[in-house]
């Protein structure tokens, strides 16, 4: 017995070149939005993990700082880039801005430590106590350290993303008292 088909159309079952065409096309596109997705959730990834961390060191610099400012029993000298502080266990406790480094270093003792890096401007102030309860502290700029009963610090930090214009920037500023005079 002999099979013949019944239906003598052929079957064509491949793709036409213009279906092929859009359907490549649209792949890429596709492709290429997700690839452009990716890389800018990395970027940003990125950048929050900077900010995040910049952000820690410079509130960790900022209340060492203010811890041992509270301690201290005086103040032995100060510039507007270097602090030392005569701290109640008999040693002073010193913060130096490196200008062309861009750091925050306490020294106390032998001990050395780098507190905070990527800084664009740093100041110490002075201030007397107020007389008036209603002037600000501003208003009464001490002369030298040993009328000192306020230190106040300011700073700027910034980091660059790596391969990014996107920059993370920390602002720090406070007036802290003298406690142990």
């Amino acid at each position: 017995m002999e099979f013949t088909p019944t239906n003598r159309k052929t079957c064509s079952s491949a793709f036409t070149l213009p279906e092929l065409l859009v359907s490549v096309a649209l792949g890429v596109i596709l492709l290429a939005a997700a690839v452009t997705f990716y890389g800018f959730s990395m970027t940003s990834f990125a950048s929050m993990t900077n900010y995040s961390d910049l952000t820690n060191q410079s509130r960790n610099a900022s209340d060492m700082i203010s811890r041992d400012v509270r301690s201290a029993t005086s103040i032995a000298s100060a510039s507007t880039n270097q602090l030392v502080l005569h701290v109640p266990d008999g040693t002073n406790v010193t913060y130096t801005y490196d200008v062309a480094g861009g750091t925050l270093t306490r020294v106390k003792g032998g001990d050395s430590r780098t507190l905070l890096k990527g800084i664009t401007s740093l100041n110490f102030s002075l201030y007397q106590r107020q007389t008036n309860p209603y002037a600000a502290y501003e208003v009464f700029p001490t002369g030298n350290a040993a009328n000192a009963k306020l230190v106040g610090f300011k700073w700027s930090a910034t980091r660059r993303v790596v391969g990014s214009l996107n920059d993370s920037d920390a602002l720090e500023a406070a007036i802290v008292q003298m406690r142990n005079e």
